[in-house]
């Protein structure tokens, strides 16, 4: 025991002397010995260096990592989801650019070039890169090998590379007697280290001073142990493979911001996803970090350091990873070959070339920026439909969303949809003359009359085809209020409240009540409903009047009146109206001060219920199912996604579905209801009185399917809701649905309005005026793209042969077998 403690005194001992002898011998022969000269005091210097570097790598960065974890941790985590861009597809699968920082639902993106101040949080410029959801293989060898390569082992084992600490000196004076004046060296910038400029947007720059540069690489030296200790936790380095990936700045659009990270890049310069590249492609990503690509060509001179900029990258850079790297000749072969082939010149940004079509012929001034620039593309390809994408993602993420999507694939061809803008844009110029005295102060229809003190009212037109997959989408403004009202909207997590919607339908309600009608299995075209305000004469016309007589059924629809169908509507019992309205996901009105409600059938003949205009097309496209026979297959509601991309597995789950459940037609509407349903809500179009087109939307009887060859089917409803004024319009609507000789189908809705019954925006407007032309509009587009698009499978199967007999049996026979027949399918 005493010997053990003897020795444990003398390691002390020893501990204690070493160091201090070193220092002695140090003084003695170097530090103070005039033997030396002046060199002593570089010794000293550089010595003191060494001391320095070794306690910085060794001691001050995993004690600033571990101290920063607590301090800085989550910050960082935060800064990585504030980042995250989220990627957009049109249907056809191309690339149509990525969401603008300003539409994130959360607003605490720094999209300017300088720091601001919120409270007492700094707020960061910050960018936006698609998260890969694997990092490219070679594309991080290739990385480390030229950034980092001694990240993990005993020289860089905190985020600080001995080596590359101990070489500033040295590049300082060859930097310096290479520029005839003083300069600080260049080196030791790991991979950590240049997150570090990500992160506070401080790249090095050729023009900086000494003392600028000084501080900022003080300020990586400081931060970088605390980003290598969150990402590499546990010994598991995936998560800074993922920011490599992610955020480096690895090319630069010309005169405009950088574009970071892998996913991002390789779309734009290669045209492709990360995990389609090749070695070479991934090679020159990764030789392109502080070599950022040049993407757009310029001047003369430009020009000429676009093209040296990428031979360097290319011939120099990611060829020394294809030699180091690859072990296998064969392969080692291939990828040079590749990368000589690319080294002739840098490719031109990559958009498809229909969508190049369209941005050259719809947004000219836009076109050359959104080739380099993915923000710039989804403004110019997806002017109302971002805005929409946005909202339907707030309904299942809430303002969240971000943290589970990185791309969307729309159900629309970008190209056809802007051309559509196009149609639409020159409609509303043409309808705005027409009706310009009849305007409010303050609005216009003409999207280029729309400025500071003069708004356009709400203008949406969309329609979706049989599968519930949204086709054409234009909407005016930034609110996309086709899914919801902003008020229905909760203000503390994104999420849309149907029950809060103030919007009402007005009587495109009255599709409701000829359901419930049809339902009842009592009437015909042909019944005659009591109408308190009919006129003494022309009862089969759209008059009236003061008196009492019966109207019929058809007459009554065609003409939308309400007194007919407030009596009818009550007769069919108005718990089973109820249920209808809850069923296709409306709101009753609220109870009066006295707790008396209105009654479900005059809320729905009079349009006083109310929900979104996408509800409304969604009541229009389970009526459509229904007429086509489809009445046991659910429909979901109309939707502009046709597949997430995640941001990792686990948040798949969350948003398989829809965000309600789909309506099942046969649940709300009878089988027998159909054919009367049918005639009741196709009168608007086709009902004539005396031969003169004579239904509420009679402009577009042409439309009427029993008129117009090539189309099998049409219903429709429009609508006008005033406010206690009845001239005062707030809102005009048509919602219906129609099918194509070929089985295409498509249910749509059109609405232009406030929605709010204190913003009356014209006087004696309505839906014939305004929501008809946006209509026919529509209508013409859709039967071009149900040329294009064809569904035979939504058309009824052709009735079979009737059996005939042969020589050897008898038609009873024949008839028998066709039975036996009958009864076996």
């Amino acid at each position: 025991m005493l010997f053990i403690l003897r020795l444990l005194a003398h390691m002390r001992e020893l501990v204690i002397s070493i160091p201090m002898r070193i220092a002695s011998l140090f003084s003695e022969w170097i530090a103070f010995n005039p033997r030396l000269g002046p060199l002593r005091y570089v010794a000293v210097a550089a010595s003191a260096y060494v001391l320095f570097a070794v306690v910085l790598v060794y001691v001050v960065a995993p004690l600033r990592g571990i101290a920063g974890h607590y301090l800085l941790g989550e910050k960082l985590r935060y800064d990585a989801e504030r980042w995250l861009a989220t990627a957009i597809y049109d249907a056809n699968g191309s690339f149509a650019g990525t969401f603008d920082a300003r539409l994130d639902s959360q607003r605490d993106v720094n999209y300017t070039d300088a720091a601001i101040d919120v409270g007492d949080y700094t707020a960061n410029p910050d960018h936006k890169s698609i998260p890969v959801r694997d990092v490219p293989p070679y594309y991080w060898q290739c990385l480390v090998h030229h950034e980092d390569r001694y990240i993990g082992t005993w020289l860089n084992p905190f985020g600080i590379d001995l080596a590359g600490v101990l070489k500033i000196p040295y590049s300082s004076v060859r930097r310096s007697l290479a520029l005839h004046r003083p300069s600080l060296g260049v080196g030791g910038s790991t991979l950590p280290m240049q997150l570090v400029r990500v992160i506070y947007n401080t790249p090095p720059h050729s023009n900086e001073s000494a003392m600028t540069k000084l501080s900022r690489k003080l300020a990586e030296w400081w931060l970088a142990p605390v980003i290598y200790h969150e990402l590499t936790r546990g010994g598991d380095p995936s998560l800074l493979k993922q920011w490599a990936a992610n955020h480096l700045w690895l090319a630069q659009r010309t005169g405009g911001a950088p574009l970071h990270g892998v996913e991002l890049t390789s779309r734009v310069v290669f045209g492709k996803d990360s995990a389609e590249l090749s070695i070479a492609e991934q090679f020159v990503l990764a030789s392109a970090v502080n070599k950022p690509i040049i993407l757009l060509k310029g001047d003369e001179r430009l020009n000429e350091v676009r093209l040296d900029r990428w031979r360097f990258i290319v011939e120099v850079r990611a060829r020394i990873c294809a030699e180091s790297l690859i072990e296998d000749e064969e392969q080692k072969k291939n990828v040079l070959f590749e990368l000589i082939a690319m080294a002739g010149g840098p490719p031109d940004p990559k958009v498809k070339p229909k969508l190049q079509a369209a941005l050259d012929r719809y947004a000219p001034d836009q076109a050359k920026r959104a080739r380099a620039n993915p923000v710039a593309r989804a403004n110019a390809l997806m002017p109302a439909a971002r805005f929409g994408l946005r909202e339907e993602m707030k309904e299942i993420y809430g303002f969240g969303w971000r943290d589970h999507v990185r791309g969307v694939t729309t159900t629309f061809d970008a190209a056809g949809n802007l051309a559509f803008h196009d149609k639409i844009k020159a409609g509303l110029t043409r309808i705005d003359a027409a009706v310009q005295p009849k305007l409010n102060p303050g609005y216009t229809l003409d999207p280029a009359r729309a400025g500071p003190d003069r708004r356009q009212p709400t203008i949406t037109v969309v329609a979706a085809n049989a599968k519930g997959e949204i086709v054409r989408y234009y909407e005016a403004g930034e609110t996309a209020p086709y899914f919801g009202a902003p008020a229905a909207r909760d203000a503390a997590t994104g999420l849309y409240d149907p029950g809060r919607d103030p919007r009402m339908i007005a009587s495109t309600g009255k599709m409701i009540a000829a359901i419930a009608i049809a339902n009842s299995g009592r009437d015909t075209t042909n019944s005659l409903y009591v109408d308190t305000e009919a006129p003494q004469r022309g009862l089969e016309t759209c008059a009236k009047g003061n008196g009492r007589f019966g109207r019929r059924a058809i007459v009554s629809f065609a003409c939308s009146l309400n007194a007919p169908l407030i009596n009818r509507t009550a007769l069919a019992g108005q718990e089973r109206v109820r249920k209808l309205i809850e069923g296709f996901g409306f709101t009753m009105p609220p109870s009066d001060a006295s707790g008396h409600g209105t009654p479900p059938s005059t809320a729905v003949v009079l349009g006083q219920i109310s929900g979104s205009p996408r509800k409304v097309h969604h009541m229009s496209a389970v009526i459509l199912a229904s007429l086509l026979g489809r009445g046991a297959t659910p429909v979901r509601e109309p939707t502009l996604v046709r597949s997430y991309d995640y941001t990792s597995v686990e948040n798949e789950p969350v948003a398989h579905g829809d965000v309600r459940e789909p309506i099942i037609p046969n649940r709300l509407i009878q089988r027998r209801a159909v054919p009367l349903l049918r005639s009741l809500l196709s009168a608007p179009l086709c009902y004539t009185a005396g031969g003169v087109p004579a239904g509420t939307l009679k402009s577009l009887s042409s439309w009427c399917a029993a008129r117009r060859a090539g189309l099998r089917l049409h219903f429709a409803k429009t609508g006008t809701q005033v406010t206690a004024d009845p001239n005062a319009t707030v809102d005009v609507w048509t919602t219906g649905g129609l099918q194509f000789a070929n089985g295409a189908a498509y249910s749509y809705v059109v609405l232009v309005g406030t929605g709010s019954g204190s913003e009356p925006w014209a006087t004696k407007v309505h839906a014939a005026d305004v929501a008809a032309p946006l209509l026919e509009i529509l209508l013409e587009d859709l039967a071009a793209h149900a040329r294009e698009n064809p569904m035979p499978g939504l058309l009824p199967p052709k009735p079979a042969p009737r059996p005939v007999a042969t020589n050897d049996e008898t038609a009873s026979d024949a008839l028998t077998r066709a039975l036996n027949l009958r009864r076996l399918r």
